[in-house]
């Protein structure tokens, strides 16, 4: 009971430990986003004219109200125009905008300041999304702005989230206000990839570690995502077209790992049809994957066309997962109880995010709660109940493979003695038969034992065999493997490199006899013999200790407890 209660306590130790790790990185990191914080930003979200398909709107009280109509084309122009007059801006200035899937042109009246995408857009590549920085002349004053939008991609987003004028072109602010995210991605990546190095590293030892494996995997193509969706990746790379398809290659590979992880955390758990779904699923996603990446490399379709699909792939798999009680099952250990929560925990988020993010696309919901995907947080729980789980799994691995080991040794042990037993010489025989190599087998025989058990009691008879136990192990230590065969016999086995020091032992376990303590008022003689094998002997490793117990007895009888 004391056992169990002590294994119980180092599990939640060391969840707990790992918990604390996580926080301690996650506030520490975020403290230090937040010290950057620059308030230098000037909202320009009102007072935008739009013009789309010939018409022209007024200017609107926010840019995100105007909702681009559903059936937009790659190619359509979409223009917003505000006019700067008598408006007070501080010098110098930077116009920020986010812009998913379009070409781009931002004007200052008729002079153009900015371009991007349009190229590409004419070859059929993939333009991409993300936060545009546009450095603006020194006197906007009185002027007009105006941003000519292309649609590139079906996938576009359906209006404008905001537009902000900087006094410096810093992303400063930004990063602090999505810092939450940004963290989460940065710990997810980095955790990830040094969980995936260790795991491939350990797996060739261990398979338990191929678990390991696809957690460091799933944990960095999230955090990737994760960065490139918050635009966190800006940090590193303005390259939109690079960075908007490292999103969606993270996101749509992501669902892999995640399948396998699931697979291998229930395998031999759950019924055979509902694996055999699994594995369908997993599938599925190889090959989406594959598809997806061919006509996105021959600029036939681009990823993004591919989401709403993506979408409902992982919400039917994910409904199987709960609706047919894949996750879990009562039974379940400690660490497979942990492993599911983490899972239920994501599967729950990722639900919830689908639905976020289709509401907000159908509906325009930009200025609301529902602009801030959770699917970070989801994976941060997710991800760190995993290893929680992980660490208890390899915890009661280790312990078992402990007591297996322990339960071995106790097998392979003389009780009375603790030198080998022979089981162990079983073991050795076998290994010494696959094996062309010389050896020497030493049968040993301690005389008086009977007279011992007879006179004195079994107990003294015992405390004798303890005694030239210890003298034989001492004898023979780091030469031969020490053997108790039953009663009172016993045998050493010598191999090649240590036959030279055969004789050697023998006599230091003759001087050891003379100066052993006994229990009893007796003298402590054995009797003795060795064979030896050489290379090439058509011989068993039963036939050399046959010959060696022979030998021993010639000995036995010839000297009548004289030693030779």
């Amino acid at each position: 009971m004391l056992l169990r209660n002590g294994k119980k306590i180092l599990k939640l130790l060391v969840a707990t430990i790992a918990a604390v790790i996580v926080v301690l990185f996650l506030v520490s990191f975020n403290g230090a986003c937040r010290h950057g914080l620059n308030g230098n930003v000037i909202k320009l979200n009102d007072g935008w004219s739009i013009s789309f398909a010939g018409i022209r709107l007024p200017p609107m009280e926010h840019v995100s109200d105007f909702r681009v109509p559903s059936n937009i084309q790659p190619g359509d122009t979409i223009i917003y125009e505000r006019n700067m007059k008598n408006e007070s801006i501080p010098l110098p200035t930077t116009l920020r905008f986010h812009a998913y899937h379009v070409a781009l042109a931002v004007y200052v009246d008729s002079v153009c300041y900015y371009r991007y995408g349009f190229d590409r857009f004419k070859q059929g590549k993939l333009v991409g999304s993300g936060i545009h920085l546009v450095n603006m002349p020194e006197f906007i004053d009185d002027h007009v702005i105006r941003v000519v939008t292309v649609v590139t991609e079906r996938a576009a987003a359906k209006s404008v989230t905001s537009i902000e004028l900087l006094r410096s072109n810093s992303m400063t602010d930004y990063f602090v206000n999505n810092s939450d995210s940004i963290t989460i991605g940065l710990f997810l990546m980095f955790f990830g990839m040094i969980a995936f190095i260790t795991g491939c590293c350990a797996v060739g030892f261990d398979r338990a570690y191929y678990r390991l494996i696809l957690i460091g995997l799933f944990a960095s193509l999230m955090g990737l995502w994760t960065l490139n969706y918050a635009k966190g990746i800006q940090v590193f790379s303005m390259n939109y077209a690079l960075d908007t398809t490292l999103e969606y290659v993270s996101l749509y590979l992501a669902a892999i790992p995640f399948g396998l992880l699931i697979i291998n955390m229930r395998s031999g758990k759950i019924a055979p049809w509902k694996m055999i779904v699994l594995k369908f699923f997993v599938s599925i996603g190889i090959l989406f994957f594959v598809v997806t990446t061919i006509l996105h490399v021959t600029d036939i379709a681009h990823y993004p066309t591919f989401l709403f699909a993506y979408h409902c792939y992982i919400f039917i798999s994910f409904l199987f997962m709960v609706c047919f009680k894949v996750l879990y099952d009562r039974g379940a250990g400690l660490q497979e109880k942990i492993l599911a929560s983490g899972t239920v925990v994501f599967v729950v988020f990722g639900i919830a995010d689908l639905f976020r993010y289709n509401i907000q696309n159908m509906f325009g919901l930009e200025k609301s709660f529902l602009d801030a995907t959770c699917l970070p947080i989801g994976t941060l729980l997710f991800i760190l109940l995993l290893m929680v789980g992980y660490l208890v799994y390899m915890y009661e691995e280790l312990m078992d493979k402990t007591e297996k080991e322990v339960l071995r040794q106790i097998a392979y042990r003389d009780a009375l003695t603790g030198i080998y037993n022979r089981a162990k010489c079983d073991h050795i025989f076998e290994v010494l038969n696959r094996e062309d190599n010389d050896y020497a087998i030493v049968s040993i025989d301690v005389n008086g034992l009977k007279y011992v058990n007879d006179n004195f009691g079994h107990s003294m008879g015992d405390k004798l065999l303890c005694v030239f136990a210890d003298i034989f192990k001492t004898a023979f230590n780091g030469i031969g493997t020490t053997i108790r065969m039953g009663g009172d016999e016993f045998v050493a086995i010598v191999r090649a490199e240590h036959m030279s020091d055969l004789n050697t032992a023998l006599k230091t376990m003759v001087l050891l006899e003379k100066d052993a303590k006994l229990p009893v008022a007796t003298t402590l003689n054995v009797a003795y013999g060795y064979s030896v094998r050489r290379r090439g002997d058509a011989v068993t490793a039963m036939d050399v200790y046959r010959m060696a117990d022979a030998n021993m007895y010639t000995m036995k009888l010839a000297s009548k407890q004289q030693r030779v």
